[in-house]
């Protein structure tokens, strides 16, 4: 890889007013709050806190009705769940929470983490014909199959919906 090839994207500095709006906080976080889109205190304390900005809608994400119809229906059907994660911590960390949450309400689900050294990341085919022979209805992947096209074809094709 030559590393002249790389496009560096350099932010602009932060404004006079974001500065002053922002001066409560250390100067290299002002500018990443700046760089991210919160350059007043009010959408600082907002970002920072982690809490939904005003006006936000989680429906507005594209196919999230269907994924929730879908995952209803599963549940009133008692249709088993797999929750499809990652090995590393984050998709270890979504694994379990889902499970958890579908144990507080009785969902029927099972869990899936690939082998790190047999498997890798992502969805894998056979991975899921395995779970389609263990009477899964429904894949929800956490932390991977965002780039999965082929494979959530495929899963579709054994009667597996994909979430």
């Amino acid at each position: 890889m030559n590393i002249n090839s790389k496009r560096w994207i350099i932010c602009a500095p932060i404004t006079p007013e974001a500065e002053e709006e922002l001066s409560g906080y250390p100067p290299i976080l002002r500018q990443i709050l700046f760089n991210r889109g919160y350059p007043t205190l009010e959408s600082a304390k907002i970002f920072l806190k982690g809490e939904k900005p005003p006006g936000t809608n989680p429906y507005n994400l594209h196919g999230l009705r269907t994924a929730v119809d879908r995952i209803l229906k599963a549940l009133n059907e008692k249709e088993t769940i797999v929750i499809y994660g990652d090995y590393d911590v984050d998709g270890v960390t979504a694994t379990a929470l889902l499970v958890l949450f579908l144990q507080s309400i009785g969902g029927n689900f099972l869990s899936y983490i690939p082998n790190r050294f047999e498997e890798g990341y992502g969805l894998k085919k056979a991975a899921l014909s395995s779970l389609k022979e263990c009477g899964a209805d429904v894949v929800i992947t956490v932390d991977c199959g965002i780039r999965s096209i082929e494979e959530v074809k495929y899963a579709n094709r054994l009667g597996l919906d994909v979430i």
